[in-house]
């Protein structure tokens, strides 16, 4: 199943860098990445929709994590329903 995360930062460098590489070391894929405007100056947000390489893996835990890197304001997740084809 994938996960979106919407994360709202303050952009630096190697900020984005920071995110999804800590996104990778804590196994999850990285599915999709978005970076929409953000009606605010000095304010980012980017959307990761990820995916967890194992069972073991919570949402949770991740979105935790990211809270504590330095420049991070919010983050949400959002499940996102597994896609599936209907065969008749």
């Amino acid at each position: 199943m994938t996960d979106r995360i919407e994360i709202e930062f303050r952009p630096s460098e190697g900020a984005i860098m920071r995110l999804i590489g800590l996104v990778e070391r804590r196994g999850f894929e990285v599915r999709g990445v978005d970076l929409p405007q953000m009606p605010t100056a000095g304010e980012a947000r980017m959307d990761l929709t990820v995916q967890p390489r194992d069972a073991g893996r919570r949402m949770g835990t991740l979105c935790a994590q990211i809270a504590k890197i330095y420049g991070v304001s919010a983050v949400r997740a959002a499940s996102m329903a597994p896609a599936f084809e209907a065969v008749s």
